[in-house]
Parts: C-alpha cells; structure tokens; sequence
C-alpha cells in the first residue's frame, strides 16, 4: 500500500511538472484591429508578411449584414485568426436589444466557420455607451448566443483604473472590476474565453502603466473571471497616426506590446486600433514598427 501511494505520489508530481505552466497557458494573441475590411488581398499580403501569425479583429458595422464580410474573411482567414466585434461600444445605444439578438444570430449563423473568437461586449463600462442595465442585457444575451451555438466568447473592458478618478471620467462611470461585480453573473464570469481590456493613453493624461501596475489589475479581474484569458483587447490613438503623432502612436505600440505580466493566464492581444491606416495600407506610418512590436510580444511572452 505504501508504495502504491508513494508511487501514485511520483506519478502526479511528474504529470505537474509536465504540464504547462497554468490552465489558461497558450500561444499569445498578436492583435491587430480593422474597422473596415476593402482591398482584402492587400490585406490577407500584409497580415501574412507579419514576423508572427496575427489575430485580426474586424469590427462589424451595425449597418452591414454579415453577409458583406464573408468574402473579405474568407481571404483573410487562411492568414490570421479572426475576432469579430460585434457590437462596438461608439454604436451600442444606436441598436436595441432585441435588433442585437437578431443580427447576433445573424453573424453566427453566416460567419461561424471564419470567426474564431466573438467579441460579445465592448468598453461596457464606458459612460457614452448608455444605462448599464441595458448594455449589460444586451453582453448577457450575446454571449448566451455565442456560448450555444459553440463559439469562443471575448469581453473587452474599458480600461479607467490607471488613472485618478477614473482616467478623469468621475465615479459615475464604473471601472472594469465594479462593472464586473455589479453585471455581469457568474455563469457568464465563469465561461468566457477571454477578458481584454482597452486602454487609450491620451485619454487617461498620457499614462503608459508598467507592468507590475497591469499585473495587479489583471490579477483583480482572473479572480472574478477565474477561467479566462486576460489581456488587451484595444490600445492606440483616438485617430490614425499622422505625422506630428507618429512618434507618439510608435511609443504607445512599443509600450504595449513588450509588457510582460508574469501570470500563465495572460494572452498579450492589444489589437491597435488603426490597424489597416497606421500598420497594413501601402506605405502606412507604423509598418515596421509593428513588426518590431509583435517580435517584442514574442520575446515577451512566447
């Protein structure tokens, strides 16, 4: 009996040491953003020069069907992962509850072989985005859609607690953690795939936190979201580079892209914002800055 117990003891510990380092340890998201997806050759040419294989978020406009980004994904798809966003937070009071179910059983139904990961809630904290009880309804019934028919579920929080007083937007607007706690229930909690947060620096007195200060707010929300993957969901300027914010645009990429929280749950993401402006168009201001930032993220993170 004892030496079963102590080889059953020597068995776990080796399958412990084999394992990888956390639950949630996997490859790290490189993440670019589009808000329009015209001349998807170009694009699909750019995304597959990139030093590492990209995860490409496409923002959804609620005035086009789904069926208006299949052919661009199912060219971009061969050479990235695909995040649908779908619904951006700049349009979350223009479309009701009910609208939402429907153009979520929409994209699904239309796109589900080419998204990899369904953006189900954007910046819902935010202060323009309209009531919380509203915003919270329609992230509930988005993901109950997305959780059912199978798919991989991503919440992007807006980030306001590297600032004082909320990057400045007062207490009424809720931080990532409140809002978690006040709306967002634990079977939802509990099954996301993964928790993002979007962080403007411009908009929270140019604040770039270091690493140790993202660490302690990542390790507030894995104790709420205890099965996701945390990270960065949108960084950038509030408008694309130009050549007085260039320097700028490039130090924000560097910054984010190259932190480096020591936790087996984080997924890196950050996703720029401007990405086919600043990064993927012929002769765009930060190309090679980009790269330099996802081989950063690499040597991060991989």
């Amino acid at each position: 009996m004892l030496l079963r117990i102590a080889a059953g003891a020597i068995l776990t510990t080796l399958l412990a040491l084999c394992a990888p380092a956390g639950a949630h340890a996997a490859a790290p998201l490189y993440g670019v953003t589009l808000d329009h997806v015209n001349h998807p050759e170009r694009l699909a040419s750019a995304l597959a020069a990139l030093p590492e294989r990209p995860t490409t978020r496409v923002y959804f406009d609620t005035q086009e069907p789904a069926t208006a980004y299949r052919p661009a994904l199912e060219r971009l798809h061969p050479v990235s992962a695909i995040m649908g966003e779908l619904l951006d937070s700049s349009q979350e009071k223009a479309i009701s509850t009910a609208a939402l179910d429907a153009r979520v059983e929409e994209y699904l139904a239309t796109l589900s072989g080419l998204v990899d990961i369904w953006e189900v809630g954007n910046e819902v904290n935010g202060n323009w985005t309209g009531p919380y009880e509203t915003v919270a309804q329609k992230l509930t019934d988005s993901y109950e859609l997305v959780h059912a028919a199978g798919g991989q579920t991503a919440l992007t929080l807006y980030a306001n607690a590297f600032g004082p007083d909320h990057c400045g937007d007062g207490e009424a607007e809720l931080t990532p953690v409140q809002f978690s706690e006040r709306y967002v229930s634990p079977a939802i909690a509990g099954g996301l795939d993964y928790v993002l947060l979007s962080y403007y620096p411009t908009q929270c007195g140019g604040r770039l936190p270091s690493t140790p200060e993202v660490t302690l707010q990542l390790e507030a929300l894995h104790a709420l979201y205890p099965n996701a993957r945390l990270g960065f969901g949108e960084v950038g300027l509030p408008h694309p580079a130009s050549r007085k914010t260039a320097a700028e645009a490039a130090a924000i990429m560097r910054w984010a892209y190259s932190l480096a929280p020591a936790l087996p749950y984080y997924a890196g993401g950050y996703f720029w914002w401007y990405g086919y402006q600043d990064v993927l168009k012929p002769n765009a201001r930060l190309t090679s800055t980009f790269g330099e930032a996802l081989t950063d993220e690499a040597a991060a993170l991989g």
